[in-house]
């Protein structure tokens, strides 16, 4: 009985270590074995989705599997990717999430595999507002919702970061709010104008060339504050946008049931939105603050090149690969938070 007793004390502490599942790209460490292999079928569609959606290739196998570690809690969900840049290329890459399952999936999986996707095609640190901006942008609908609202808010009260100095920032400031609301405003805005290869591009000739350059070749504006003009005026007309749908479907007076516009939905109403969406990264303690994916210096200038260097055609996008992929039910949320 004693020696019973001792195993399965044994076997109890060997599974309070949770479980590893090995994919092709990564090596999943989670609570259990069900969780893990499914995060990793996740981990490797996403890494095919966004790599052709943003790239329009597959990117190569990698030459060390990246470690993922899932922490599944009922705190809000979060996420952090760590790189390790030399020799023009990514030389290592460490994943961390956590929160509920479900929107660890849906939204915090795919923005994370959308740094890695940026990291493998600039080959160096990218820019603070183009790196979560377009990551927040490959999430799902909720959080771009979510973050539209924010970036709409901060607008309102004033806290806006002035676009050209939005652009020089390689770390996060201290609103990071700012620049996680800000940033995917204006990659959405920017990939609405033209698609991801004009969008890619542009960042990667700000990087080399200066950002007016950057405004001009890309999308026809001689400075970053023409630029920024455009981009409130989007907001703007987006808002009346909104508000004519809105007066459309008021009842006037002595209105029959067959003259009024109704907008009907099949999806059951949303959920109550936190105030403000979760920031997919860790605010840097202040003996954090300057480091950039552990302090790797960026390449000097002329050793990097965009792999799209001009603008070209709308990427078609295949059909995703057959994956076989767990059984959750994701939300279909309609988009309901915009100007206000």
């Amino acid at each position: 009985m004693r020696r019973r007793l001792l195993v399965l004390v044994a076997l109890l502490a060997f599974a309070s270590l949770g479980a590893q599942h090995r994919t092709p790209n990564f090596v999943v460490h989670a609570p259990n074995a069900q969780i893990a292999e499914r995060v990793g079928q996740y981990a490797e569609h996403y890494r095919r989705e966004k790599a052709m959606l943003w790239l329009g290739r597959e990117m190569p196998q990698w030459r060390e599997p990246c470690p993922l570690h899932v922490k599944v809690t009922m705190d809000g969900p979060s996420g952090a990717t760590s790189f390790h840049f030399g020799q023009s290329q990514v030389l290592s890459q460490t994943m961390e999430i956590q929160g509920p399952l479900d929107r660890l999936i849906e939204s915090v999986l795919p923005h994370e595999i959308t740094h890695t996707v940026f990291a493998f095609h600039f080959r160096q640190p990218v820019p603070r507002w183009a790196d979560e901006g377009g990551s927040v942008l490959s999430e799902d609908d909720l959080e771009r919702t979510r973050h539209d609202q924010l970036a709409r808010d901060i607008l309102n009260q004033r806290r806006q970061i002035p676009m050209r100095r939005l652009f020089t920032l390689k770390d996060y400031p201290r609103d990071v709010m700012c620049l996680y609301a800000q940033g995917f405003s204006i990659c959405d805005y920017l990939v609405k104008r033209g698609d991801r290869k004009t969008f890619l591009s542009f960042v990667g000739h700000g990087m080399m060339h200066g950002w007016d350059s950057a405004s001009a070749s890309f999308y026809g504006h001689k400075s970053v504050e023409d630029l920024e003009e455009a981009w409130l005026q989007h907001l703007r007309e987006t808002r009346k946008q909104r508000d004519t749908l809105v007066a459309q479907n008021k009842t006037k007076p002595g209105a029959t049931l067959a003259s009024r516009n109704l907008v009907r939905t099949t999806a059951p109403p949303a959920q109550p939105l936190d105030p403000a969406p979760v920031a997919r990264g860790v605010m840097p303690q202040g003996d954090q603050e300057g480091q950039v994916f552990g302090n790797v210096p960026p390449l000097p200038p002329g050793q990097w090149q965009p792999v799209y260097p001009t603008p070209g055609p709308t990427i078609t996008v295949p059909p995703a690969p057959q994956v076989q992929l767990g059984p959750p039910q994701f939300i279909q949320a309609t988009p309901v938070g915009f100007p206000r």
